[in-house]
């Protein structure tokens, strides 16, 4: 007798919410999407190329229909990118995190991100920091 790992009757539910969510949502295609039916979660990786406003454009449109959003980013490698994550609950209180990496090159001037740190961000402080990248720091 065989025993599943994980509960595969979630896995309908959670392709039906993410096929319905993904036709609503008016953003780019997701790089991928990943299924985790034992923990009622999915995640998506936006396809988005190396300009930071708009992968954190993104994140913003991919996220907006969620509720109780927390985000963190952390920097691993030097001059690598920032790892961004917002995790809020979607419909059928399926949690969903959207995650991306920004290049931190154009970001060091407007935020300190000690190498090997997490910290929590919002996402009016992402939006905040996509309006200073676009406008050249000038507000």
């Amino acid at each position: 007798m065989t025993t599943a790992v994980a509960p595969l009757s979630a896995v309908p539910k959670l392709a039906g919410a993410v096929m319905r969510y993904v036709a609503a949502t008016p953003a780019p295609e997701p790089a991928s999407i990943t299924l985790f039916p034992d923990m009622n979660r999915v995640d998506f990786q936006p396809e988005v190329n190396r300009d930071p406003v708009q992968a954190i454009g993104a994140l913003l449109v991919w996220t907006h229909r969620l509720t109780g959003i927390t985000g963190t980013w952390s920097r691993t490698i030097n001059d690598g990118p920032i790892h961004v994550t917002l995790t809020g609950r979607g419909p059928h209180g399926i949690t969903f995190r959207v995650f991306t990496g920004l290049s931190y090159r154009p970001l060091a001037r407007l935020i300190t991100l000690p190498l090997g740190h997490r910290e929590s961000v919002t996402p009016d402080e992402l939006y905040r920091l996509a309006l200073e990248l676009r406008t050249g720091g000038a507000s």
